[in-house]
């Protein structure tokens, strides 16, 4: 493989994430639309969906580094806050202390105990949201006013003679 291949390998990594996404959150959807959606479940599904529609765009809006940061943090904050309180979700019924959203992944009471396929559920969630959060960042963005300062370039001219001192650096003296 050259080297010149090795740009497009994120790319097809990102589109067939894009399509995983997509097709498990429709397609869940879909089969549990006959009755068995619940609030968590749903939230879940169209979250994972939404995710990855957003990794199937073409040209994905990106904000700045503190846009990137603030989505990070915020993510952080997110998977923290929602273990703080109880759930009496679906799942881990053999701690009666279930936390995490939308899936609880750790349960207290009996000794403590992490569940990995619910946690890692709950960070492709977070993720998705963080993604969500990165691209209304983004936009938010593009729609502010410019906030640099300007500059008052109309002293400088750019033909103006070599300094005294034998410096010439176009004009700026």
């Amino acid at each position: 493989m050259s080297m010149e291949q090795w740009p497009s390998i994120p790319a097809v990594l990102r589109v067939m994430a894009g399509w995983f996404l997509l097709g498990i959150g429709l397609l869940n959807l879909a089969v549990e639309f006959d009755g068995g959606l619940t609030g968590a479940y749903l939230i879940f599904h169209l979250m994972i969906a939404a995710g990855g529609v957003l990794l199937l765009l073409r040209r994905r809006p990106a904000p700045g580094r503190a846009g990137f940061a603030l989505a990070a943090a915020l993510v952080g904050v997110a998977i923290v806050a929602t273990t703080a309180p109880g759930s009496s979700g679906c799942c881990m019924a053999d701690y009666p202390g279930r936390h995490g959203f939308p899936f609880p992944f750790l349960g207290v009471g009996g000794g403590l105990h992490v569940d990995p396929l619910y946690l890692a559920a709950d960070a492709i969630f977070w993720g998705c949201a963080g993604l969500l959060t990165v691209v209304v960042l983004a936009v938010a963005e593009r729609a502010m006013p410019e906030r640099r300062t300007p500059v008052d370039l109309s002293r400088y001219n750019a033909y103006a003679e070599p300094s005294p001192r034998g410096e010439n650096v176009g004009g700026l003296t």
